[in-house]
């Protein structure tokens, strides 16, 4: 109240119409009056020259209500809305180490002063997140969901594997024995088609056991690699019913278990095959392939 009584004692002395005028009316300090008259003057200007508009697009509206928004967070925090706990669902492979380090959010914040949409998006820049979504929970509390990419195949440029996934997103180069399971995809474009050929490759999954590798061939089909070297030729079309026709050799005349090196499923109703007496020199190749590969 020391304000009211410095202007009480500056002021002149009314008259007896003009005090009871005073008295209705609030004292206002004199900085406070500068201040009035400055931002009174700058907003008729502003008015004069660009109208409403020059507000927003100058930021100065903005700028006030992120300081008043800043302001309310820090009372309410004082209140007791601060983070006190972050509850993490849906983690398998990324670690809760990188994931509090791109929430980077610390215990004690405001919780209104957390920035939801900035924090979903660090942590979906990690390599193993496709999705996150992050909400308060009021009054202390932080809750995270992640959605993981989903590992489909090992992808191999020259000697060097990386793990992608069903979208064809490269995830990791890293800790990749545990994924030794999964198949392993060679070509330029592999990665972008290997869900659909695995979608094939289940249809038959007796057969698909056995399936060691598979090659890309011209952007257009894959070479099908089995478990004892031999190479099955998919066509462009159809190769879904190419490879039911193989497990239908394979249940009734052991066609895997000759010696071979590679079946041509190309043709529709032909099958074309080359065996490694026919070709000794390829089979030492084979060999040769195989012992670099293991």
């Amino acid at each position: 109240m020391r304000w009211l009584t410095r202007d009480k004692k500056n002021a002149a002395k009314p008259g007896k119409t003009e005090r009871s005028a005073a008295a209705r009316k609030r004292p206002i300090r004199r900085g406070a009056r500068r201040a009035t008259r400055g931002a009174a003057a700058a907003i008729v200007l502003s008015a004069v020259v660009g109208g409403p508009a020059w507000l927003w697009k100058s930021g100065l509206v903005a700028e006030i209500m992120g300081s008043f928004a800043a302001s309310v967070s820090e009372s309410l925090g004082d209140a007791g809305l601060r983070v006190r706990q972050i509850y993490l669902h849906g983690r398998v492979n990324e670690s809760a180490e990188s994931i509090a380090e791109a929430l980077s959010i610390d215990r004690g914040t405001p919780l209104l002063s957390v920035d939801l949409k900035r924090a979903r998006s660090r942590v979906e820049s990690l390599n193993w997140v496709r999705a996150a979504a992050i909400k308060r929970e009021f009054p202390s509390a932080i809750r995270v969901t992640v959605s993981e990419r989903r590992p489909l195949a090992l992808w191999q440029r020259g000697t060097k594997l990386t793990l992608v996934d069903d979208e064809g997103v490269i995830i990791t180069d890293r800790g990749l024995d545990r994924f030794a399971n999964l198949l392993v995809i060679v070509g330029d474009d592999a990665p972008m088609h290997a869900q659909e050929l695995l979608a094939t490759l289940s249809a038959e999954p007796v057969l698909m056991d056995r399936v060691d590798a598979a090659v890309r061939i011209g952007q257009r089909r894959w070479n099908v690699r089995m478990d004892n070297g031999v190479f099955v030729r998919l066509p462009e079309k159809n190769a879904e019913g190419a490879w039911h026709r193989l497990a239908w050799l394979e249940r009734e005349h052991g066609l895997l278990k000759q010696d071979l090196l590679s079946i041509d499923l190309r043709i529709p109703d032909q099958l074309i095959v080359r065996t490694r007496a026919e070709h000794p020199a390829l089979e030492r190749r084979a060999r040769e392939r195989k012992g670099k590969d293991t």
